[in-house]
């Protein structure tokens, strides 16, 4: 599969974008602001309170949203997306989480999911966690973790982000770009959501500088009977 394949791919997914409307945009999108807190050590201020930022702004600095995809791979599988400003470390990774089975022969046993963590920033690194069967006759089991740790894996120096993106505008490589219908695409399903929070006229839910994020985001993962990996 060359460059342009995996982009017909990322195109399809995006078109398969499940549509929110209002209800679903009040239910399942979480916007939030900073306020004043302490970030990586030090008192930072509120948004609000930022050079040029009117005291009246309502420009969300967190977001937080369940989507899904129609097609028939992800169908019914929700999508947890999460990003935001002033937060408690800066980190970029995606996690996916395995379905328990129906039914298990380790009966009574209290299991952590099995997940799969693909870290981006600031180390990449891939881990997959798992619960195996302790060895013996016991009908015990316990978390184990499988890791890759790409900063470990060659001496070599590894460039930064906007190092490799110049690089390959040099190069002409357009694999870490949009093409142009990626992101009309993209912007066909984030545009009603905008305008969905216009007429809502809800104000972000403030949240401390420092933190995971206001407290909606948590409950929005509750109703699915999930969390926040950081809140495990």
């Amino acid at each position: 599969m060359d460059a342009d394949d995996v982009r017909d791919e990322k195109l399809k997914v995006l078109r398969s974008l499940r549509k929110m409307d209002l209800s679903d945009i009040k239910r399942d999108t979480v916007r939030g602001q900073y306020t004043e807190g302490n970030s990586e050590g030090l008192l930072v201020k509120g948004y609000r309170e930022e050079a040029n930022v009117p005291p009246d702004s309502r420009t969300e600095t967190f977001v937080a949203l369940k989507a899904h995809i129609n097609n028939a791979r992800w169908a019914n599988v929700p999508f947890f997306l999460r990003t935001g400003k002033r937060l408690q470390k800066r980190h970029s990774e995606i996690i996916i989480e395995f379905s328990e089975q129906p039914f298990s022969i380790f009966s009574n046993v209290t299991q952590q999911p099995n997940r799969l963590i693909i870290s981006l920033q600031p180390e990449e690194s891939i881990q997959l966690q798992m619960m195996v069967k302790e060895p013996g006759s016991g009908m015990n089991m316990s978390p184990v973790k499988l890791g890759l740790d790409l900063q470990l894996s060659s001496d070599k120096r590894r460039a930064e982000a906007y190092e490799r993106l110049l690089m390959d505008v040099i190069k002409g490589r357009l694999t870490h770009f949009m093409r142009r219908d990626e992101l009309e695409a993209a912007w066909t399903w984030v545009e009603p959501i905008l305008h969905g929070w216009e007429t809502l006229d809800d104000k972000p839910r403030e949240y401390p500088a420092g933190s995971w994020g206001p407290a909606a985001s948590s409950a929005l993962m509750a109703r699915e009977n999930l969390c926040w990996f950081e809140e495990n």
